[in-house]
């Protein structure tokens, strides 16, 4: 199970992911943080996954899905702390598809206060 955190952050939208035993399946929670997320008007989401193990299949379908639809507003959905087992599914997309990874959210801030 899945539980979602936010907090603001000065540039950007940042989501925590840390287990549950809450009885939403995790797709709803997921969801509903980046809907929330993508309306702000914040220039990147960013979602730390290193309380997590693994992602479902419909949770990577969801964020490559919110990656493409930031894309697609000049926006970033930044990953950080992506599990091993979970870094093929975001590896080899087109750019518009591939959200960026980060190996820390100190990488994923330092990246949206200065992007290329």
């Amino acid at each position: 199970m899945l539980d979602v955190h936010r907090e603001l952050l000065p540039n950007g939208f940042l989501l925590i992911l840390s287990p549950d035993i809450g009885c939403l399946p995790d797709e709803v929670k997921l969801t509903r943080a980046l809907h929330r997320a993508s309306r702000s008007d914040k220039y990147a989401v960013l979602v730390d996954c290193s309380l997590v193990e693994r992602l479902t299949e419909e949770a990577v379908d969801l964020l490559l899905a919110y990656a493409f639809m930031l894309h697609a507003q000049h926006r970033r959905l930044v990953l950080c702390h992506v599990p091993d087992a979970m870094r093929h599914h975001f590896l080899h997309l087109d750019e518009a598809s591939q959200p960026l990874l980060a190996l820390s959210l100190l990488d994923a801030v330092q990246e949206i206060n200065h992007p290329e």
